[in-house]
């Protein structure tokens, strides 16, 4: 039998690693270009088109990628046919991929090259991991900008190097670029660093410390500016989608996965006191409350939390590697020490599995919903549905109105619609949208007493009914 030994793991960790970002990367460039765009990721595209430096939005650096990413994506299309969904993604998942050996890299510096190994590998086959690096979001740039200042913060404090210091702070404003509310990795760092300074400061770490956080003031104080707090606070509107507390947790512990999420929590409890534990702690508790109480005050997903998942593998991995030394390899001991990671590594691909299967991609169908309307569409026709932005993307040339207007005024609706002349109306029905804002189906009662079903697109995904309904209404 093939020993997993602390030597064997010494020599073959190069191997092991290039094995598993080869996994990670088939599973990420695999279908790429499949799914069809959602709503939040096409404003990201559309947005992207009209970028500029001259009116740069709050946080630039999705745009630019996915700008760039088109550009890069068109070179490709001479040796295979790709469309423009994995045009826009390209740069997205190439980021996706890269994040496993920076994960590695910073399990290893936290412990050893097992754990990075086992973080790695963890990270290769997260569903979550793979979702959004086959998106056209934010979020796995920040995954990424996020593990690169753990790394370069921790290894600052062991080095006392100011060069370090000048690296993660570069990383953590990358990552703030990235996304806004990733700022709050922030205080993560700041409380750990207090929590250091009890134990040993000197001149040369409060000056590197000042170097980092200093910069990162000027924020503060920028959000008392009405412009800053009023994008902030715009468009989130007051938790009407329902995200509570415990409902953000489940969105985190689902993400990772239930049997990462319980290992993380068993690393903390094996060895509380550990310094890399308590890093890890910090970069992933103080985010979460921070989120929580937001929460309270904001419509705030679960999701914004993804960048501090590293931990959560990192955690994970930690204590697959106590298992590991503790249980030494004695006749059934041995395939005792391998259950954990195997049932995390089960687990994992088993939703990579429904997620290439069944799932869609995790997301809804909203290409081929539009693609049927507009091949039985008239010229005088108007569509009606949650995300015009979708419509704009995918069938520019019909005439759109957001389903707000009805949710707002059904009798004003009515009014207009007899004044135009009865044209026929299109009604696309996404499942989950209309499930938060047409809780009570009055909506949907109209078109339907109104109109006729020509279609049903069904899609579950993340515990979710994403199916798409056509309605005709002439």
């Amino acid at each position: 039998m093939l020993k997993f030994s602390s030597q064997n793991c010494l020599k073959n960790k190069h191997i092991l690693l290039a094995c598993i970002v080869i996994i990670g990367a088939f599973l990420r460039f695999w279908q790429l270009g499949a799914w069809s765009f959602w709503a939040d990721e096409v404003q990201t595209v559309l947005d992207a088109e009209k970028f500029s430096l001259t009116n740069p939005p709050i946080n630039p650096i999705p745009y630019i990628v996915a700008k760039f990413s088109v550009v890069i994506g068109e070179k490709f299309s001479f040796l295979f046919d790709v469309g423009n969904e994995w045009k826009s993604r390209f740069i997205f998942c190439f980021v996706g991929i890269v994040s496993i050996p920076v994960v590695f890299s910073l399990g290893r510096l936290l412990y050893n090259s097992r754990v990075g190994l086992f973080a790695a590998a963890f990270v290769a086959l997260s569903n979550w991991h793979l979702f959004w690096s086959q998106n056209a979001r934010s979020y796995i740039l920040t995954f990424l900008f996020a593990a690169l200042t753990a790394w370069f913060f921790y290894r600052s404090f062991e080095k006392d190097s100011t060069l370090l210091t000048l690296g993660a702070l570069f990383c953590c404003i990358c990552l703030i670029l990235s996304h806004l509310l990733a700022a709050a990795i922030v205080p993560a760092l700041a409380v750990y660093a207090l929590l250091q300074l009890f134990e040993e400061r000197h001149r040369k770490r409060w000056i590197n410390l000042l170097i980092f956080f200093i910069p990162f003031a000027i924020p503060i104080i920028m959000f008392a500016l009405p412009g800053i707090r009023g994008y902030i606070m715009s468009d989130w509107g007051h938790n009407e989608w329902g995200r509570s507390p415990f409902y953000i947790l489940l969105t985190l512990v689902h993400g990772v996965s239930i049997p990462i999420a319980i290992t993380a929590f068993f690393a903390v409890i094996i060895k509380p006191f550990d310094r890399s534990i308590l890093f890890l702690v910090c970069f992933a508790g103080v985010p979460l409350v921070l989120l929580l109480i937001a929460s309270q005050l904001q419509n705030v997903a679960g999701y914004y939390l993804f960048w501090s998942t590293p931990a959560y593998f990192i955690l994970a991995a930690i204590a697959c590697e106590w298992l590991w030394e503790r249980l030494k390899p004695e006749s059934s001991r041995d395939l005792l020490r391998i259950v954990v990671p195997c049932v995390i590594l089960v687990t994992l691909f088993s939703q990579d599995y429904l997620y290439f299967q069944y799932e869609n991609g995790g997301r809804p169908k909203w290409r081929e919903a539009l693609q049927g309307i507009g091949a039985n569409r008239l010229p005088t026709d108007t569509l009606v549905l949650s995300e015009p932005a979708m419509a704009q993307y995918y069938l520019p040339e019909i005439a759109v109105k957001d389903i707000d207007v009805l949710v707002k005024d059904k009798e004003g609706f009515e009014e207009e619609w007899v004044r135009s002349g009865r044209n026929r109306l299109w009604f696309l029905v996404d499942v989950a949208s209309f499930n938060v804002f047409d809780k009570d189906q009055i909506v949907r009662n109209w078109i339907r007493q109104r109109g006729r079903m020509l279609g049903t697109i069904p899609a579950y995904s993340r515990a979710k009914d994403r199916t798409m309904l056509l309605y005709l209404v002439e």
